[in-house]
């Protein structure tokens, strides 16, 4: 890693690897710097904006992301970009933190080579199974290091190949029409929209009109966990953000959410979000 970065890095990493190239001053649009994170169990981002165009993949960990009023989650194979105008909002459990890569480009406006690949500032993208991005953003790191007279062009053609096979993953992930695929969707549709009154895996087969058995079989094929598990870290990260935001006790946050029973709620958000609802209100109220 370089000496100076023209970036404040988080400090809610411990362990990083980065390579920082000169900024363009031929007018070019290019990549300037590239990095790799293992972030703490309290990794969060909440900002307005950043200066530069970035793109985030996650290669591990688990947590949420906010995409406009919709809280998602964001697991390994997810990939998004922020700049300019574009708020952030997003973390890990606390059990389960982020390893993931990043790249910023200079430039005021989104990259065309992002927007062609099929990206868009502030949504978030499941790229399936994608273990053929990882060894592009090594080598991205490993050239982009080396700081000779070709690592520029050398890390400009790298991120071509990176945008092609994000591409091509996203394209797989569309074009999969299966009925299989088209029940998934629908389903998960419903749960990301009534996660507040679905309480069981039963509750989501009887809105869907499939069983559970089968549910069980196409979440697991297309999403890697089950239905229940993706409907409870739906109802923590929610919940997560209502305790963040103090407006609530814990109590009525449960109720909000379908848990009668307070000490039950917080026993579900401590195995699935790694902490007790109260020390999320607690951080909040010692925030300056």
């Amino acid at each position: 890693m370089m000496e100076e970065f023209p970036l404040e890095l988080s400090s809610q990493v411990e362990k990083g690897r980065y390579a920082n190239l000169p900024r363009p001053s031929d007018g070019n649009e290019r990549a300037f710097i590239l990095g790799y994170e293992e972030c703490t169990p309290d990794y969060t981002i909440e900002r307005n904006e950043f200066p530069f165009w970035t793109l985030e993949f996650v290669v591990g960990g688990h947590g949420f992301y906010r995409e406009g009023a919709q809280v998602r989650e964001l697991r390994f194979g997810d990939v998004y970009t922020y700049g300019p105008g574009v708020p952030q909002y997003f973390g890990n459990d606390q059990d389960r933190p982020f390893r993931k890569y990043f790249l910023v480009r200079s430039g005021q406006v989104y990259p065309d080579l992002w927007r062609e690949a099929g990206l868009t500032p502030g949504r978030l993208y499941p790229l399936g199974n994608p273990t053929s991005v990882v060894p592009i953003f090594d080598q991205l790191l490993d050239q982009g290091q080396r700081s000779d007279a070709h690592t520029s062009k050398i890390v400009s053609s790298l991120e071509e190949v990176l945008m092609a096979l994000i591409a091509r993953h996203l394209g797989l992930s569309q074009g999969d029409r299966s009925r299989s695929r088209k029940v998934y969707e629908l389903s998960l549709q419903i749960l990301q929209r009534e996660y507040k009154s679905l309480h069981t895996l039963a509750d989501l087969a009887e809105r869907s009109g499939y069983t559970s058995e089968y549910l069980c079989r196409i979440f697991k094929k297309y999403h890697g966990e089950s239905p229940y598990q993706v409907l409870l870290h739906r109802k923590m990260s929610a919940a997560w953000l209502l305790l963040h935001d103090g407006q609530l006790q814990v109590g009525a946050v449960g109720h909000e959410l379908g848990y009668e029973d307070p000490l039950h709620f917080s026993r579900v958000f401590r195995k699935v979000m790694g902490c007790a609802p109260s020390s999320v209100m607690s951080n909040q109220s010692d925030t300056p």
